[in-house]
């Protein structure tokens, strides 16, 4: 573990006056907790500095957030935060993409939709994952023209098998990044979209489970084009 942050400047009031535990203590414990750190590790590929950088960051800027009684859920705002400042050191976060931790405690976009319930899965995973479906549904809108045309033109209208296959990707992650519990079934979106290359009525059925096996290949070619194999837990 990294040293100790010095607090400096920060100077929060260090009890509150409903009796919740302190702020900046539990702060603290958040900060030196193994199991935040493994999820700082993970994030930042393995590069221990890169991990103890992204903390200091983390716990730093938490710590100066205004109004901090505002943050329902501490953990999954700090490690909110944590990934982000990470993602933002590695560069694979533009300078566009919102990382001010004063902003996503008034917006309550640190996990959770503000007043909504905190998450009973361990280390907030429900929220990490969330979070990080939304960053590469943004990296999947910053190259998407990229991503359909990588996409193999197999039908008779290429066009539009490129845009189903990237559809679908951003139906997929759009579900992910909004929490939503199951996943759309691509072999029934295939064929609602596209009929005559998916549906059994326009071929046999051994060239169509041909059709759907090549379409779900190409659809995880093209995740994997946005989720590289460090950020997956």
């Amino acid at each position: 573990m990294g040293s100790l942050p010095d607090w400096g400047c920060v100077l929060y009031r260090t009890e509150t006056p409903d009796g919740e535990p302190d702020f900046q203590q539990e702060l603290l414990t958040i900060w030196k907790d193994p199991q935040v750190r493994r999820v700082a590790r993970r994030h930042a590929a393995g590069d221990a500095d890169l991990a103890e950088d992204g903390l200091q960051e983390a716990f730093y800027a938490v710590a100066r957030v205004r109004d901090p009684q505002r943050i329902e859920n501490l953990r999954a705002f700090f490690c909110t935060v944590l990934i982000r400042k990470i993602y933002h050191l590695r560069g694979v976060l533009g300078p566009d993409f919102p990382e001010d931790p004063q902003r996503l405690a008034e917006t309550g976009r640190h996990g959770f939709p503000p007043g909504g319930p905190a998450s009973s899965r361990p280390f907030d995973e429900a929220a990490i994952g969330r979070l990080m479906a939304q960053i590469w549904l943004d990296r999947f809108y910053e190259q998407q023209e990229k991503l359909r045309a990588a996409v193999p033109g197999r039908s008779r209208e290429p066009g539009r098998y490129r845009g189903l296959i990237a559809g679908l990707a951003e139906a997929l992650l759009r579900a992910a990044a909004a929490g939503e519990a199951g996943c759309p079934d691509s072999n029934e979106a295939l064929r609602a979209a596209f009929p005559e290359w998916f549906d059994e009525s326009a071929c046999s059925p051994n060239t169509c489970h041909q059709h759907f096996r090549r379409a779900r290949g190409d659809l995880q070619n093209l995740l994997k084009a946005i989720v590289s194999r460090d950020e997956l837990p």
